[in-house]
């Protein structure tokens, strides 16, 4: 999918004004929704693009107001450049976006929600003690309920991915807590993913870790709050979709259920088909090595040819 992500600069010796802060916004809004639908190799080029408008953009003089409203949305800009490398697999390139995003940054949500995301690239990559110390920083600024049950998610699932059941669902039950008393409608649109069904899928993603790590038991909330998920995901949030299928088949595996496994696993891959994400091919690593273990053959089969497939982090 391809987006024309360049604005029209003003001319020479003109003004920034707010139409061109708007215009920005819209744009980066259309590129999130195609990170959400297509994944991060989808669009990053275009984002790219879309950078390098503002960087001639903001030689151009403004008003102190516009100036501060033009870094906010240059802020929003960066945090979804940093997503889409993040989801591409190019993870220095995700940080030094997130770091960009956070000098540009004035909202103390939007500041934590670039570190919720710089937690988030360490918790993929294994280090959910270093993303613990991101989100427990990021809570420090975080004002709205909204973004404290985002933050109180994520921390529960740092503690179930280090096997600490007691402080993961204390802090998973905080994350409901918050959610229940946030203005999700009024979220703003760098934070309106996380609605009512991410945060059961979520709680399905904590519920797994908790399988995996203390005792598979947990498998059975985990399909609990992961069908709610997949069942509320809309096809704008395909990716989100594709992740919550996946660890759905793996539960399935933990409780001995090839069969419901390799069901789940077919609609996960057909799905990982369609989006360009590093992280899909990754969370299916986890999957293909519990087939292998428990000799699901069927399921084993399905996924191999997406682990060897040629990356999306073009």
């Amino acid at each position: 999918m391809h987006y024309d992500a360049s604005p029209s600069l003003p001319p020479p010796h003109s003004r920034i004004g707010l139409l061109h802060v708007r215009h920005l916004r819209v744009m980066t809004s259309a590129l999130r929704a195609v990170d959400y639908r297509y994944g991060g190799g989808s669009c990053r080029t275009q984002v790219q693009a879309l950078l390098s408008w503002c960087d001639k953009a903001y030689a151009h003089s403004a008003s102190a107001a516009v100036r501060r409203d033009f870094r906010g949305a240059i802020a929003e800009l960066h945090a979804l450049a940093g997503w889409t490398a993040f989801d591409a697999g190019l993870g220095g390139s995700a940080h030094r976006h997130f770091l960009l995003a956070l000098d540009f940054a004035q909202d103390e949500d939007l500041v934590a929600n670039i570190r919720y995301r710089m937690g988030r690239v360490h918790l993929h990559h294994g280090g959910p003690a270093e993303a613990l110390g991101m989100f427990r920083l990021a809570e420090i600024v975080a004002k709205s309920h909204h973004t404290n049950a985002i933050l109180a998610a994520n921390q529960a699932w740092c503690h179930a991915e280090m096997g600490q059941r007691v402080p993961a669902l204390a802090l998973l039950g905080r994350a409901h807590d918050e959610f229940a008393r946030a203005d999700v409608d009024g979220a703003p649109p760098w934070a309106a993913f996380f609605d009512v069904h991410d945060l059961a899928g979520m709680t399905g993603a904590i519920y797994t870790s908790l399988a995996r790590t203390v005792d598979a038991s947990y498998a059975k909330p985990a399909i609990t709050a992961l069908l709610q998920a997949v069942s509320g995901y809309r096809d704008e949030m395909a990716r989100s979709r594709t992740f919550a299928l996946i660890s759905l088949s793996l539960n399935h595996l933990l409780l001995g259920d090839a069969d419901e496994a390799a069901a789940a696993g077919v609609l996960a891959v057909a799905q990982a088909g369609d989006v360009m994400s590093a992280r899909a091919r990754k969370k299916l690593e986890p999957l293909h090595a519990e087939a292998d273990r428990r000799r699901a053959t069927t399921l084993r089969e399905l996924i191999t040819p997406l682990l060897v497939a040629p990356s999306h982090a073009a």
